[in-house]
C-alpha cells in the first residue's frame, strides 16, 4: 500500500508545505492506518495515538513494536525539541483518567522527550497482551480486556444463576418435607 507516496509501513513520505517539509512516518499498531509527523523546521514530533501520556491501547503487538522500532531509528539522529501525543490521560501524579473524563484536574503535561521515543520499542517488547505497566508507559489490550471481563461476568451470571436454582429446589424439598410430615 502506498501512504503519501511511501511505502506502507516502511517508507517515509514527506509532505511539502512550501517552505516547510513534514515528515510522515507509518505507525500502525493501535490502529493500522496511524502515522506520526515530524516537522524538521521546529523538531516537534507528533505521535497521535502511537505514544502519549496515556493509555497506550495495543491491538497488534507485532505492528506496535516494529512502528516504535522504526520511530526510534528516525529520531536517533534528529533534534527532538518536543513529543506531542494525540491527547492526555493521566493526571500530573500519573494516574489515569476514567475512560471518558472530559475534566482533567490537574493534567499531564502533553510534552513528552526524544528519551521516551528512545524508550518506547523495550516497553512494547515487555507488553503482556492485556495489561503492562512498565515505567511511565501504561499499555493495554482494550479489546483482550473486554474479552475477560465479559467471560467474568457471565461466570458470575452463572453462578448466580447455579445458587439460585439450588435454592429454589432446596425451598421445594423443605416445602414437600414439611407438608409430608404435616399431612
Amino acid at each position: 500500500m502506498k501512504a503519501f507516496g511511501a511505502d506502507w509501513p516502511n517508507g517515509v513520505a514527506q509532505v511539502d508545505l512550501g517552505e516547510r517539509i513534514v515528515d510522515v512516518i507509518p505507525t500502525p499498531g493501535h490502529n493500522e492506518t496511524e502515522v506520526s509527523f515530524y516537522d524538521r523546521e521546529t523538531g516537534l514530533f507528533f505521535s497521535g495515538d502511537l505514544l502519549m501520556p496515556g493509555r497506550l491501547l495495543i491491538d497488534d503487538t507485532s505492528a506496535d513494536v516494529a512502528s516504535a522500532e522504526r520511530i526510534a531509528v528516525f529520531v536517533r539522529d534528529r533534534p527532538i525539541s518536543f513529543v506531542l501525543g494525540g491527547h492526555i490521560e493521566l493526571n500530573s501524579a500519573g494516574d489515569t483518567f476514567p475512560w471518558g473524563s472530559q475534566y482533567h484536574l490537574h493534567e499531564h503535561v502533553l510534552q513528552m522527550t526524544k528519551d521516551d521515543l528512545l524508550a518506547l520499542p523495550a516497553a512494547i517488547r515487555s507488553f503482556n497482551g492485556f495489561y503492562t505497566m512498565r515505567g511511565k508507559f501504561i499499555m493495554q489490550n482494550s479489546i483482550r480486556i473486554l474479552i475477560i471481563e465479559a467471560i467474568l461476568a457471565g461466570a458470575v451470571l452463572a453462578a448466580v444463576v447455579w445458587m439460585l436454582v439450588r435454592y429454589i429446589r432446596r425451598r421445594r424439598r423443605a416445602r414437600k418435607l414439611h407438608t409430608e410430615i404435616q399431612g
